[in-house]
């Protein structure tokens, strides 16, 4: 309606500017009314001089709306009185459209701030720059690793990492450092990011050295806890057997005589050298474990048909665990897999008596094992539904010696990764309440 008056407006003005001009063009033939002459022309500039007044106040008024729209200005309001009264609902759109802004501008400063913390509680160093090297945003630990302000990020970034530009996108490097006089070996990636027209480079920065720290000292910590718990566990009862046998042969602090043993201190030292040797076989069986993880042998590779390996496996468990229900499946049949058969075998059988565990708590419970192929790959699967793990525990499976069990080794899975990375394969783990999977992975022959 406002836009109808406002055409209306204009069609008078113009018409009235007309009449004028043809009464002007009327009286200037007669040269006796030349002050009407003269007043008929002052009212026609007069109304030439309304008419782009008229015009200019409505297009200043979208204009500075518009600037202020491109500054991201919000601080620009109308009234009513702002723009013309034929335009009378104008000022309320404004209104609106300038308080949508607001709000748009607000959550895009709360969207800011989240990031901001987001980033800042990543303990892997972020930094983002734009075309020119400006510093688009970055966490606070990027400066604790170079150890800088923010006023100096820029150029301490570029004169620490020198072939930090000569990265390609989506390529990664290591480059060593010294950091607070120690050397560190720092892994750098970089991802592009488009919008638009404007492009932002990722950078971030991983110290390596401190996660292989880390890694070696939970890994010693593992080994130091399974030693300790192995020996203590042979060492204890051995001793309390020798004080029996020491029973049994002396008394009195003197060793008896030939007449003075029983039939019941032979008994009880036999007994107590049958305990010792049973300990002390035990203590040999895990240093020979011990010793296997710590020199697996190179594999020695034949072609092996994978389900007669598969089948071999899941007879000897289904005969010793008749309350688990076994699904073997293999596509195609005669997959075939280049392999150091023995190897694979001791893998599949510690995953498999992992999954034995999870399982025997449960009613109705399956293992199933499949081998297929998949993008260039074989995989081999082994799945069970039993109690699963957390993720904390999950993250640790594959350090050597880490083990939840009383009598665990911790060994079968680093081991199984060990002997998957000689074949130039992989082993992947995945696992929550519902149950566990352990892919291994193989290159296709």
């Amino acid at each position: 309606m406002g836009f109808n008056r406002f055409t209306l407006n204009i069609i008078l003005r113009s018409l009235g500017i007309a009449l004028n001009a043809l009464a002007i063009s009327f009286i200037s033939l007669n040269y006796q009314w030349f002050f009407t002459f003269v007043f008929f022309c002052v009212i026609f500039v007069f109304q030439i001089i309304l008419l782009i007044r008229y015009v200019t106040k409505i297009n200043r008024d979208l204009a500075q709306f518009l600037v202020h729209i491109k500054e991201q200005d919000t601080t620009l309001a109308f009234s009513k009185h702002t723009v013309d009264k034929v335009f009378s609902g104008l000022s309320k759109e404004f209104n609106k459209i300038n308080n949508e802004i607001k709000k748009i501008k607000a959550d895009k400063i709360k969207k800011q701030n989240l990031l901001n913390q987001l980033i800042n509680q990543v303990g892997t160093s972020i930094i983002i720059l734009d075309n020119e090297n400006n510093v688009k945003l970055h966490n606070k630990a990027i400066l604790s690793l170079l150890g800088t302000s923010e006023s100096e990020l820029t150029d301490k970034l570029f004169s620490t990492f020198k072939n930090l530009k000569s990265l390609a996108v989506g390529n990664q490097i290591i480059e060593t450092i010294q950091i607070n006089n120690l050397t560190r070996r720092i892994l750098i990636t970089r991802i592009e990011i488009r919008e638009e027209n404007e492009v932002s480079h990722v950078y971030t920065f991983h110290d390596i050295d401190r996660e292989m720290t880390d890694y070696e000292l939970q890994s010693w910590n593992g080994l130091i806890k399974v030693l300790s718990h192995e020996i203590l566990n042979t060492i204890t009862p051995i001793f309390t057997v020798v004080d029996t046998i020491k029973d049994c042969l002396t008394i009195d602090k003197r060793t008896k005589a030939l007449k003075e043993l029983v039939k019941k201190d032979i008994d009880d030292a036999n007994k107590g050298i049958k305990l010792i040797e049973n300990r002390i076989n035990g203590l040999n069986d895990f240093t020979s474990k011990f010793r296997l993880f710590s020199e697996v042998s190179t594999p020695k590779l034949s072609h092996t048909n994978v389900h007669d390996l598969l089948s071999d496996i899941v007879d000897l468990y289904k005969s010793s665990y008749p309350e688990i229900e076994f699904v073997l499946e293999i596509k195609p049949q005669n997959l075939l897999l280049n392999i150091d058969k023995q190897l694979i075998e001791l893998s599949i059988n510690n995953i498999i008596k992992n999954a034995i565990e999870a399982c025997l708590q449960i009613e109705q419970a399956v293992i199933s094992i499949s081998a297929f192929k998949s993008d260039n790959k074989i995989l081999i699967e082994i799945c069970d539904n039993g109690t699963g793990i957390s993720s904390s525990i999950a993250k640790k499976v594959f350090l050597p010696f880490y083990t939840t069990k009383e009598n665990g080794s911790g060994i079968g899975l680093s081991l199984a990764r060990q002997i998957m990375f000689l074949h130039g394969g992989n082993i992947e783990f995945s696992s929550n309440t519902t149950g566990t999977c352990v892919k291994l992975r193989f290159n296709e022959n």
